[in-house]
């Protein structure tokens, strides 16, 4: 299996990848990994219309709460040979909340996309988390935003030679 996230590479080699706009060249074949993060600008048009547009974020940046960021992950398989077992993980930064459900895989359909809300010990299509109601009685719920701690994307047999796959998903600042 192939593991890809900001602290994992190939093999399983370790990397530190800042969690701003960053370029991360994976010096191992056979992957290239790259991390992008923007900030969502609202606008107006003449009309009054809300337009969204999508600024990179400069690693040196400041973010106030409130603020929307997209972070984006390009993984490219540099071999001249099929990824088998191809998976993105991705963490939540600290400070900042998932908003659900932004997680897509940009140019591969039927990437199976879980989350975490143990710090990656397990993964899910829907976490959910137990609460105990005022009656007593412990119900299970969807997890809420602030409790998922990674995003997982598992590409499968998916990723062909000498291609590449992107990965997005959106964080609100606290």
């Amino acid at each position: 299996m192939l593991l890809l996230s900001t602290a994992i590479a190939s093999n399983n080699s370790s990397t530190n990848v800042s969690e701003s706009d960053s370029r991360v060249a994976q010096q191992q074949q056979p992957v290239e990994l790259l991390l992008a993060a923007e900030k969502r600008q609202i606008s107006r048009d003449e009309s009054g219309k809300e337009k969204i547009s999508w600024n990179a974020l400069p690693s040196n940046s400041q973010v106030i709460p409130g603020s929307v960021l997209r972070y984006t992950v390009t993984a490219k398989n540099n071999t001249s040979r099929n990824m088998r077992n191809l998976m993105v993980i991705q963490p939540i930064p600290n400070g900042m909340v998932y908003i659900i459900p932004s997680a897509t895989a940009l140019n591969t359909p039927g990437a199976k996309l879980e989350f975490s809300i143990d710090g990656s010990k397990t993964f899910t299509t829907q976490p959910i988390v137990r609460v105990r109601t005022r009656g007593g009685i412990i119900e299970e719920r969807p997890a809420p935003a602030d409790a998922y701690t990674h995003v997982r994307w598992d590409f499968g047999e998916a990723l062909p030679a000498n291609s590449k796959v992107m990965v997005a998903y959106q964080v609100r600042v606290k």
